[in-house]
């Protein structure tokens, strides 16, 4: 492991200033306090660390003992230094340590470990094998990226399977196992309505909820989940289910969707 592997991590500028529409509407206030501090005023940098060679240092280490790996690792990088002991802490992002054996499968025994476990496994691409102390390879793991973009195409697929698009405001849908033809319509635009309070500017959202037939709720723009089930199923955020109608046999065996 390199020597200056810390600053190779560490120093590197910081990222963006967070919170900076707070800290503008702060600075632009003639009625808020006569003094701010700068970070107050102008918002707040972002660590920006270069956690890549540390990755890349790691994968390299496959079928070594951890043991010794660690021990190489807290010789460059010294965990009684503040700045330095933040880098121990990314450790666990890249490697599983805990890790115990359920049906030959590995698990990560963390805490971070147990709570993804449930939905998709272990989250790291390498661990240490509880039976000899090596550094694996998680075969089962998928970066972010090709895990996300495996789940959009099952869903997508489970979507399709059950729905079809007969035109823009016409769709096909099968739901609890019956195949209705579902009539799309547009929600209102959201509005916004600004008043003064106390001297100050206050902005409020304003929807028109409408009742979707397929969701079986009230539902309006404003609302950020329904506003995503209607893109998944629907095609647009704009669109809801107005209305909906069983299909007979007959127009089953015309869309193809009975023998």
């Amino acid at each position: 492991m390199r020597k200056d592997m810390y600053k190779v991590i560490v120093e590197r500028p910081r990222a963006w200033k967070g919170g900076y529409e707070k800290a503008a509407r702060l600075r632009d206030d003639h009625d808020g306090p006569t003094r701010l501090g700068m970070r107050a005023g102008y918002g707040y940098r972002d660590l920006n660390e270069n956690l890549a060679p540390l990755r890349r240092y790691l994968l390299s280490q496959v079928g070594r003992p951890w043991d010794k790996v660690f021990s190489e690792i807290c010789t460059g990088i010294d965990r009684r230094n503040t700045v330095q002991q933040h880098i121990h802490q990314h450790i666990d992002d890249f490697i599983a340590i805990r890790v115990g054996m359920r049906d030959d499968q590995p698990i990560d025994l963390s805490e971070n470990g147990l709570f993804h476990a449930g939905r998709a496994g272990m989250r790291q691409p390498l661990y240490v094998d509880p039976r000899t102390g090596l550094i694996r390879v998680n075969k089962n793991w998928r970066n972010f990226r090709n895990a996300y973009a495996e789940r959009k195409d099952q869903e997508g697929a489970e979507l399709n399977a059950r729905r079809r698009m007969l035109d823009e405001r016409t769709v096909l849908l099968r739901v609890n196992d019956l195949w209705f033809e579902v009539k799309l319509a547009k929600l209102p635009a959201c509005r916004e309505v600004v008043d003064m309070v106390q001297g100050r500017r206050r902005t409020k959202v304003i929807a028109e909820f409408r009742y979707d037939a397929v969701l079986r709720r009230k539902t309006s723009c404003s609302l950020y989940e329904d506003s995503q089930e209607r893109k998944r199923v629907y095609g647009s955020r704009d669109l809801y289910a107005a209305s909906k109608r069983q299909l007979s046999k007959r127009e089953l065996k015309t869309h193809g969707l009975r023998e």
